[in-house]
């Protein structure tokens, strides 16, 4: 069979086995197919299902388990592994009062921030509030809890920004606000990073060792949304103490490194490509190009971007200063300003009252 004979099989038995299988209070779960619209160009058509009269609907990506039926696993197999797996997150689904989705002021203090490319998301990001970053794109979620699956969370469109009665403006300033206090910036250098996940203490910087920290939010959930954050880059430009690049790590985080003379933003740009395409999942890359933040004046923007702004300054400061050098007087102009002065200052001759004859024809 087919994928979408798949899918249908796949709904139709798990119904009857949730029929039987599920507790009474679970046993109204309604499943079914439908397309599922991701950012990242991570979209699919996949399962649906939601519990009696609950708002809340998951959605479940079934193109791995057809690979594995098509690669020859037993259908009843990836069946009972289905089934486990929805009834684990049907239990652990956060329940809402649909009044409240519909509530601003109730989801509020719910709003989170995300950025993404804006390349492979132009159509999307049609119908969704945004703000451009350079190459990438701000935009708002809120956050519906954790469930066995990870964290919940719901991309704000417009058609929500319109049931809400608000405007991007105001969305994007109440999430400026909410987004710090709910999912607060973390700053920490690379080795204390690292040192953690292998459960070690972090060993101390060496000397001439450049520093490298690692930006995001607690919890490292969509965390590169930092770099919007009001006086984020200010803090991270005293802690670094001065300018910085920012390699975007992926849409969880990203890494500041000292702008001190010694680092090559082209070589910083390869070695994010590098990574990015090695390491980092489709649905997680961010950006392959590299940026900067100028502390002095606090300009954020892609690196190139600074190289040719700050080539501009200095030619602006020489033209400026040939400029004066032009309108300043010479020694021999000085001079002559100074003998008309006298001039026009000294005692003029008396006239002696006779005119001089003129000529006879």
């Amino acid at each position: 069979m087919n994928y979408e004979q798949f899918l249908e099989q796949m709904k139709e038995d798990l119904q009857a086995r949730f029929a039987e299988d599920l507790p009474p209070e679970l046993a109204d779960v309604r499943i079914g197919i439908r397309d599922v619209e991701k950012l990242q160009g991570e979209s699919y058509r996949g399962l649906s299902f939601r519990s009696g009269d609950s708002p809340v609907e998951a959605n479940l990506n079934m193109t791995g388990a057809f690979q594995a039926y098509e690669a020859g696993r037993p259908y009843e197999d990836i069946l009972e592994e289905v089934e486990a797996q929805l009834m684990k997150v049907v239990d652990h689904t956060p329940q809402f009062n649909i009044g409240e989705l519909t509530d601003y002021e109730a989801m509020k203090p719910k709003l989170m921030m995300e950025v993404i490319p804006q390349k492979g998301n132009e159509d999307r990001l049609e119908n969704i509030p945004h703000q451009k970053v350079e190459d990438m794109a701000l935009i708002y979620r809120v956050d519906m809890g954790d469930s066995s699956g990870g964290k919940m969370t719901s991309v704000i469109t417009n058609q929500q920004l319109k049931a809400f009665g608000i405007t991007a403006e105001q969305l994007h300033q109440d999430a400026l606000e909410n987004a710090p206090l709910t999912h607060p910036a973390s700053l920490r250098s690379m080795q204390e990073v690292m040192a953690e996940m292998m459960g070690m203490e972090p060993e101390e910087i060496a000397t001439g060792e450049p520093m490298m920290l690692v930006a995001t939010v607690e919890g490292s959930f969509m965390g590169a949304s930092v770099i919007q954050y009001p006086g984020f880059m200010d803090q991270a430009a005293e802690m670094i103490g001065g300018d910085f690049f920012v390699l975007p790590s992926s849409i969880h985080e990203v890494l500041l490194i000292p702008d001190d003379g010694t680092q090559d933003y082209h070589d910083l740009a390869e070695m994010v490509q590098t990574i990015n395409e090695t390491q980092v999942a489709p649905a997680e890359r961010l950006s392959d190009n590299v940026y900067h933040y100028d502390k002095a004046d606090r300009v954020f923007e892609l690196a190139d971007k600074t190289a040719s702004r700050k080539l501009a300054q200095e030619m602006e400061k020489k033209a400026a200063a040939r400029g004066g050098a032009e309108k300043k007087p010479s020694v021999l102009e000085q001079l002559g300003e100074k003998k008309k002065e006298a001039m026009d200052h000294a005692p003029k001759a008396k006239a002696s009252g006779r005119t001089a004859p003129e000529a006879a024809l």
